[in-house]
């Protein structure tokens, strides 16, 4: 990974507009004077949350899943509390617990309700387990055959958050993924030789400007971490550059990020 960008290249042009071949219907903004916040609402779209919904998404989701979720936790428990312990004594004492009790069920009764019991307990869990790997699978594979600046645009942006992961491991560091929510701008930590590195990832098609470069700068100094990174399809501006020149700080535009793709 290359070192910060200490110095402005001379011909380097001051992109105003996105690149010809990533053309969009983004309205025109100044990058290096909008909100990073307004920004992301006009790059994202669709796909953009307000901050202050951010919290709550997370929640709202954990709501949805939380039944399903109970109950399998709640037939999970029972299968261990229900059988362990009585298979346990059998085996130690020979004897069966609440035999009394027992005798007056048919064992066929008994056998059925273990197996359907456990059916449906390791059943889920094996669905869960598979849903999960063929998951991880599939976004590996999609994130591998993301080469070009076209294919990083066509992630969402917690895949391009993941491609950017697995790129930094590739050169050596460790990675942590933070949630999607409530990351308060920090979307990966990264470490190599003792230092810590905070990464922004902007899968953005228009210009980054140094409103979004302080803003890392600030999260750096906020985290107390030794360096950061931002890491973005789009093209940076001049005064972003210029802006982060003795910082520690590493700006990585579309165009580098495409070579470093290729490696």
């Amino acid at each position: 990974m290359e070192r910060p960008h200490n110095e402005v290249p001379a011909s380097k042009p001051d992109f105003a507009e996105p690149a010809s071949d990533l053309a969009t219907t983004l309205p025109p903004y100044d990058p290096d004077t909008i909100d990073p916040e307004e920004q992301a609402r006009l790059e994202l779209g669709a796909e953009y949350t307000p901050r202050a919904a951010r919290d709550l998404r997370g929640v709202r989701s954990t709501r949805r899943r939380y039944p399903v979720q109970r109950t399998v936790a709640l037939a999970t428990v029972a299968w261990f509390f229900l059988y362990i312990p009585f298979l346990l004594t059998w085996a130690i004492s020979g004897q069966r617990p609440l035999d009394l009790l027992l005798r007056l069920i048919p064992s066929s009764y008994l056998w059925g309700l273990f197996v359907a019991h456990s059916v449906f307990v390791w059943g889920v869990w094996g669905w869960v387990a598979w849903r999960a790997f063929d998951a991880r699978r599939k976004l590996a594979a999609k994130l591998r055959a993301a080469r070009t600046r076209a294919q990083l645009l066509a992630l969402t942006p917690s895949e391009f958050e993941a491609w950017t992961g697995e790129l930094f491991r590739r050169r050596g560091y460790r990675v942590i993924n933070t949630p999607d929510t409530a990351d308060h701008g920090i979307d990966l930590i990264v470490h190599r030789d003792n230092e810590r590195g905070i990464i922004q990832c902007k899968r953005y098609r228009g210009t980054v400007g140094e409103p979004i470069v302080r803003d890392l700068y600030g999260v750096i100094i906020h985290e107390r971490a030794d360096r950061g990174y931002l890491v973005t399809t789009a093209n940076i501006s001049e005064q972003a550059f210029r802006w982060a020149r003795g910082k520690p700080l590493e700006l990585i535009d579309g165009e580098q990020l495409a070579r470093l793709a290729q490696d």
